[in-house]
């Protein structure tokens, strides 16, 4: 299946990461199940209708119904996932590049831990084995 090339906002992929793991209430519902996720009930009721319109989400039951991840949701959600994986692992043999010159075992260790686990990008990971 052919997916086609959507760029999700860091609110969506977080709301499609959250409805992979199960169906949500719609938010007017249950606002109390968004703020234990970490999620604004405003800024969803805003995305929502976009999110509806590209078929990555449904609804169910009306307005007050359920939300879930289409099969086109759930396709997009893993592209980004691996996008975003791809991108990390670039810059981690990137970041071999740079150890390979010299830095220090310990911070080296350190900043490649923060760039596997995408706290940090290749640039702050360099500048922090440059700097110490």
């Amino acid at each position: 299946m052919l997916v086609p090339a959507i760029q999700l906002s860091p609110l969506q992929h977080h709301l499609l990461r959250e409805m992979d793991l199960c169906d949500l209430p719609a938010p007017d519902t249950a606002p109390e199940s968004y703020a234990a996720r970490d999620l604004d009930t405003d800024e969803v009721r805003d995305a929502l209708p976009g999110l509806l319109w590209s078929g990555l989400v449904e609804q169910r039951g009306g307005d007050h119904g359920t939300l879930r991840l289409t099969p086109l949701g759930a396709a997009t959600l893993r592209e980004a996932e691996r996008d975003e994986l791809t991108a990390r692992l670039s810059a981690v043999a990137s970041f071999a590049d740079t150890v390979s010159r010299g830095a220090p075992p310990r911070l080296a260790g350190h900043a490649l831990r923060r760039l596997a686990e995408g706290t940090w990008t290749l640039e702050q990971a360099e500048s922090y084995v440059r700097t110490g």
